[in-house]
């Protein structure tokens, strides 16, 4: 783990998000950054696997609600995948969700956030969290 985490430092932060609402994609990418941060957009959950695939961000911002390949889907392929696998990711949802199901999505998830309570704080915190685990 310290290898990573060194390995983090000497290059900027990698964040995709992948949500099909281009002003959610934006405000997301807003909360996001910080100095040293580069994040990217996926309009769909297909694009995404590609990006996450092909950059290999160090954190995904994941929607849940999306038409086609929906964030549940995306996340069981994320986590099937070798090569993405081990990425952490930080579900985004702006439905209330039940605690069954909170915990269902925390075995393959770093977080769950809901977008009334998006906040740079509460995004970074997250993020921070995520990639410390």
């Amino acid at each position: 783990m310290r290898e990573r985490t060194e390995e983090r430092s000497e290059r900027r932060l990698r964040v995709l998000v992948i949500d099909d609402d281009e002003n959610a994609r934006d405000t997301m990418s807003r909360l996001a950054t910080r100095r040293g941060t580069v994040v990217s957009g996926a309009a769909s959950g297909l694009q995404g696997l590609a990006k996450a695939q092909s950059e290999r961000p160090d954190v995904i911002l994941l929607d849940m609600m999306m038409p086609g390949v929906g964030g549940h889907e995306v996340l069981a392929r994320l986590r099937a995948d070798a090569s993405t696998a081990r990425i952490p990711v930080i579900v985004v949802t702006s439905y209330f969700i039940n605690d069954d199901e909170r915990e269902q999505i925390l075995t393959r998830a770093s977080a769950v956030l809901y977008r009334n309570d998006l906040s740079h704080e509460a995004v970074t915190s997250a993020i921070d969290s995520a990639l410390r685990r």
